[in-house]
Formats: C-alpha cells, structure tokens, sequence
C-alpha cells in the first residue's frame, strides 16, 4: 500500500513540475490503478441501473384486468411448450388495438391472431375486422434454441388453403325461335292471292321447318289456323285460294321450327279480282320482260319461272317443272341473245341457252328479297341486288359499291348496267336512282310525288341515259334517254311490272302483270 500511495505521489510531483517523469515501474502501476478504477466504476453503473429494468420488466408484463379475464385455458394450454427449468412463467398477453395481435401464452409462446371482436385465442383481446371467409389454421409448433435458460416455442400458422369454387360448367342455352319472315308481298289473281316471303334474319339456332300462312278480312284480324292447313309450306311462296273477288284479304307469315313459332310478318294485303285475266297461255302475274340486243325479240316470265319468247327470241327452258322456294322476280338476256337468267326472291339464279351459271345467294341468309339481277358486258358474271340495296356480284363482276346498310326512304326494286359493265345503277320505288363505279347520275324521280311507285328502270342504247317507269305506266327519262310515251293508266286492266329497252332502235317495252306489253318507239312482236 505504501508503495503504491508513493507512485501515486510521483505522479502527482510530475504533473506540478516539480519531478522528473517516473519511471517505468510507476507507469504500470499507474496503468493498473486506472484499469481497477474503470471496472469499479462499470460496476457502480451495472447496480445502479438494474432495478429500474426490474420494474419496467414487471410493468410490462402485469397483467391488465382485461386481458386476464379473457385467457382462454384450453387455448393456452395448446399454443406453445414450457421448459422444465422455468419456474414461473408468464401467464399472460398483451392486447393490441391494430388489425394483428401479438400474444404470449404459456412458455412465451408467440402467435398471431387476426383481430375480431372476441377474446383472442391466445390470451389477450384484440380489435379490427376479421376475415369472415378464411378459417385459422391449428399452429404449428417449433423450437428456438436460446441463450437465457427459457427455450422459446413460437406456432407458425400453415397459411390458409384458398380452394376455388367449383366452376359450374354452363347448360347450353335455350333455343329462340325465329325472328319474323321479312319482304312479304301479296299478289293478286282471279279468286286467289300469291303470298311470297324471305327467309327470318335469324333463326334462334333451330333449323326453320317451313312456314305457316295466316288469312284474315280485317287488319289485324288474321285467323289462328294458317292458310295451308297442318303441313308447313316447304318454300317461300303460297297461293291462298278460295277468296272472293273485289274484297281485301290481310296475310301475315310465321316461320316454324323446333323451338316454336316466329312472331308474325308485316302485315300485307291484296284485293282478287275478276278483271285481271292473263293474256295468252302464261298464267299470271307475270313478274319480268327481257329483249334481246337485236332488237328482233323479247321475253316474259311470270312468277312461277315459266318464260314465253316472242318475235325473233327462241325459248332456251324455263324454271317451271323446278322445285323454287321462291317466286321469280326476273328475266334478263344474255349478251348474245342465245339464253337468259331467270332470278328468284331468295337470290337463287336459274342460266338457260348460253347463259351460265356463276353463283348465287340462293340458300344463303339475306337481310332483304332479291329483286333484279344485271349481266356484265360479256356476261362471264352477273350482279344480284336486294330490297335493301345490297349488292353481290359472281363470276367476273366487280363490286362497286351499294345502298346496303344504308337506311332508305323507299325499298330498291331494280339494278342496271353501264355500257361498259364498269359500273351500274339501282332505283328505289320512289324513283330514287344510285350510281356505283363508271355510272353516271342523270336525275331521278326521288323526292317527286309520284302516283304510283316506280318498278323499274333501263338503259337506253348510247348508255348516257336511262328511263324509270312507274306501276301506272308513266314513264320518266334522264339524261340522253329520249321519252317515247306512256301508257294512259285508265286503259291499265293490270299494272306495269317489267320494262327493257330497245338496243336497236332507242325505244322500250313496259309488260303489265297480266302479260300485256306496250311497244314506245319499238316494234310490238305479241303478248302474254
């Protein structure tokens, strides 16, 4: 101690100057007094500090009067293991107003319980939203080895199995039926009305059966039982029979299928009448006219596809003995005057003599009736056209263009070609007139008031015109057309239903639906 008091005390000389520097024994001392003084001093700091832990420790871990009123046993007993050393282990969890809470259980098991509103499994009440579609798994259970003489078990939870559905495999859908026959028309005749249609828009996904026809004597007033009885009619034409003369008839038309009836067609009517009689041996109506380019000739044909030729023009055959869904609409001739076409309502095209045939639309699902059909300029093809205005072209003719999908004031009734078969024109029952490709605009009727409605139009020979001819037989001419005359409409017994041009010498026919023809600036070779 002396020893160690009189370094102490050279130390204390050399630090006020009046000693040398001690030596080095008294340096090692003074090294080994500041080490002994340093760990004193940790030590000092070690005691001072631990009971403030103690306390903050046992607050911590106090249990509240909630949560200790809410340690569910059977769940304690189940969260975790407790080490054989642990005397005393803590018995209960904190709470957490977050949407996840950490509890201790017995052994200072930690888990994780969703928040609800319940007491948690685990010791402790906790607060959020819970999930009301996924169930918590059981724990599962490891150790962690640890340092302090507690061995921590701490559930880790198998994360949920989100199982899909099971996908119900959608029923195929029901069938609809058919939406309602469109372009009906009704014909008159003796005692007798010809009834023709086209094919629904849709059928519903069933197959159409046939069609049912239905006749009534006031609007509306149709009869439950169809016309033709329990057999579906086969095709798209019908001749209700047995009416009387002078009164107005009102048809509708339903398509029949596996899934039902359609709704009933537009309304349409017709009044029989005795006066109407066919000219010549062809029964009517007779639906076209065609000459041939000589100018020696020409033929009509009536609905039921039978053709007469009269003058220089031969008879090549005729659709009459064939099976047609659909009345005939048209004639035209082909370039050379040796055969002719003949087209139906349904798009179908019938080629006679050396006409050929190149397609059709015919069988296909058409959005409105085919009314006329034009050849081109060396007849290796042919354009069809429909009451909507669409067009479609076979064989070597080009498309140009048409009135489909184009909303119309009046349906088209017919279709011509430039000279040079680069073009064509329609016309509309209301005399408007359309020009596709090289076809020119020269005028027309639409937007006239006319007095009856335009059925048809034809080129004349120089191709810089055309005339329009109404069902009275008036007669309307454009561009370098030259106007021949028309038919005085008090003399009419049958309205006017066809009309072709006169390629040799600049004059034109107009047939009547009772197969009378009118000759203006060209020859008259007979009728029906």
């Amino acid at each position: 101690m002396n020893d160690w008091a009189q370094v102490l005390k050279q130390w204390g000389l050399w630090l006020i100057g009046d000693a040398p520097l001690p030596g080095r024994r008294s340096r090692m001392v003074l090294a080994a007094t500041v080490a002994v003084t340093l760990m004193a001093v940790a030590g000092v700091v070690i005691v001072v500090r631990a009971p403030s832990h103690t306390v903050r420790a046992a607050a911590r871990d106090a249990p509240t009067t909630t949560a200790a009123s809410s340690v569910d046993p059977t769940a304690s007993s189940t969260a975790g293991t407790t080490d054989k050393t642990t005397s005393n282990p803590p018995a209960a969890g904190s709470s957490s107003t977050s949407g996840h809470n950490r509890a201790h259980a017995n052994g200072g098991a930690v888990g994780r319980s969703y928040g609800t509103t319940t007491p948690g499994a685990f010791g402790g009440t906790s607060t959020g939203t819970a999930p009301t579609t996924v169930a918590p798994k059981a724990p599962l259970v490891f150790s962690v080895p640890s340092e302090s003489p507690i061995r921590t078990s701490v559930p880790i939870f198998a994360p949920p199995t989100n199982t899909p559905p099971p996908i119900d495999t959608p029923s195929a859908p029901p069938r609809a039926v058919p939406t309602a026959p469109t372009a009906v028309r009704a014909g008159v005749d003796h005692s007798a009305s010809r009834i023709t249609w086209s094919a629904p828009a849709s059928t519903g996904g069933a197959a159409i059966s046939g069609y049912n026809v239905y006749v009534g004597t006031t609007p509306g007033g149709e009869s439950s039982k169809p016309s033709n009885g329990s057999t579906p009619v086969a095709g798209m034409s019908y001749v209700v029979g047995k009416l009387s003369d002078g009164m107005t008839y009102y048809f509708t038309v339903r398509a029949v299928s596996a899934a039902g009836l359609s709704p009933a067609s537009t309304e349409v009517s017709a009044s029989p009448t005795s006066a109407r009689q066919a000219i010549g041996s062809m029964s009517a109506p007779i639906s076209g006219m065609a000459s041939n380019p000589q100018g020696t000739g020409y033929w009509l044909v009536n609905e039921g596809g039978a053709v007469s030729a009269h003058g220089a023009a031969s008879n090549y055959g005729s659709a009459t003995l064939l099976d047609l869904n659909a009345p005939i609409v048209g004639i035209v001739a082909s370039p050379t005057g040796k055969g002719y076409w003949e087209v139906a309502s349904d798009g179908g095209v019938f080629a006679f003599g050396d006409a050929a045939y190149y397609g059709s639309m015919g069988g296909r699902t058409i959005n409105a009736a085919v009314v006329g059909l034009t050849p081109t300029q060396d007849g290796k093809g042919y354009w069809e056209v429909a009451g909507d205005g669409g067009v479609f072209a076979f064989g070597d003719a080009a498309y140009y263009g048409s009135m489909g999908g184009t909303t119309l004031s009046r349906p088209v009734v017919g279709i011509t070609r430039t000279q040079d078969g680069k073009g064509y024109w329609e016309v509309a029952s209301d005399g408007g007139v359309f020009a596709f490709g090289d076809a020119a605009y020269k005028g027309s009727m639409g937007g006239a008031t006319l007095s009856r409605p335009v059925v048809g139009m034809a080129v004349d020979p120089t191709g810089d015109g055309y005339w329009e001819v109404g069902s009275d037989g008036a007669v309307y001419a454009f561009g370098s057309a030259m106007f021949q005359g028309s038919v005085d409409p008090t003399t009419l017994n049958a309205p006017i239903t066809g009309v072709s041009a006169d390629q040799a010498n600049g004059g034109y026919w107009l047939a009547g639906w009772d197969g009378g023809v009118f000759a203006f600036g060209a020859p008259f070779y007979g009728a029906g």
